[in-house]
C-alpha cells in the first residue's frame, strides 16, 4: 500500500498542486505583460478581475497540462522525467496559444525562460544537444527568411516560437510540427477567408497551430 502511495498517488499529487499553481503563475504573468505592453499590442482584451474569476482560462492553463502528464504516463509508463518534460512543454505551448490567440502575440520573456528550460534539457541528459541546438538555428533563420518574404505572413514571435521548440522536439518532429502547423493554419486561414470572418490583410495567428502540433508530437516520441 505504501509502494502504491508513493509511485502513483503523491506524484499524481504533486502534478495536480503544480498545474494549479504553475497554470496560475503563467497566466498571471501573461496578463501582467499584457498590460505591460498594451500600447504595441495590435489586440488588447485585458483579463479582468483576478485569474480565479477568469475560470476558463485557468481551466486551460492549469488542467490541461495535467492531462498530458497523465497521457504520457499512459504512453510512456512511469518515467518521472519523460512526465516532467512533457508537462513543462505543454504547460508552455498552451500558453503561447493562450496568449496568441487573445492578443496576438507570444511574449518574448516566457519564450526565452521556455528555450532555457529545453537548452537545460539538453545539457543535463547529454543527448541530443547537437541536433536540437542546430534545429533551433535552422528553424529560427528559415522562419525569419519566410517572415521578410511573406512580409508579415508569419510574425516575430512565431519566429521565435519555432526556434524555441527546436531546443525540446528536435529536427526530425520540428519538421513535421512546422509542414503540419502550416497546413492546419493554412485551412483554418482560408475557411476565415471564405466565411468573410477574416480578410487578407488581418493577422492570423499560426502560433498555436505550432504549438498545439509540437506538443502532441513531443507527448507521443519524448525519449
Amino acid at each position: 500500500m505504501w509502494h502504491i502511495f508513493l509511485n502513483n498517488i503523491m506524484p499524481l499529487g504533486v502534478f495536480i498542486i503544480l498545474g494549479c499553481l504553475l497554470g496560475r503563475g503563467l497566466l498571471s504573468w501573461s496578463g501582467a505583460l499584457s498590460r505591460e505592453y498594451e500600447s504595441e499590442l495590435d489586440t488588447f482584451i485585458p483579463i479582468r478581475g483576478t485569474v480565479a474569476e477568469s475560470r476558463w482560462l485557468l481551466a486551460i492553463s492549469g488542467a490541461l497540462p495535467l492531462l498530458c502528464a497523465v497521457a504520457a504516463y499512459i504512453f510512456h509508463g512511469l518515467q518521472y522525467p519523460n512526465i516532467l518534460y512533457v508537462f513543462i512543454v505543454s504547460l508552455f505551448l498552451i500558453q503561447f496559444s493562450l496568449t496568441d490567440f487573445l492578443w496576438q502575440v507570444i511574449f518574448d520573456k516566457q519564450l526565452a525562460l521556455f528555450a532555457l528550460l529545453g537548452l537545460t534539457r539538453l545539457l543535463l541528459s547529454g543527448q541530443g544537444l547537437m541536433d536540437g541546438l542546430v534545429a533551433a538555428a535552422v528553424g529560427f533563420a528559415v522562419f525569419l527568411l519566410l517572415a521578410v518574404i511573406t512580409r508579415g505572413g508569419f510574425g516575430g514571435g512565431d519566429v521565435k516560437l519555432v526556434g524555441a521548440m527546436g531546443l525540446w522536439l528536435g529536427s526530425d518532429l520540428l519538421l513535421v510540427t512546422v509542414i503540419m502547423g502550416i497546413i492546419m493554419g493554412g485551412i483554418m486561414a482560408l475557411l476565415l477567408l471564405i466565411t468573410k470572418k477574416r480578410s487578407r490583410k488581418d493577422y492570423f495567428p499560426y502560433g498555436p497551430y505550432f504549438a498545439i502540433t509540437g506538443m502532441v508530437l513531443f507527448l507521443l516520441c519524448v525519449q
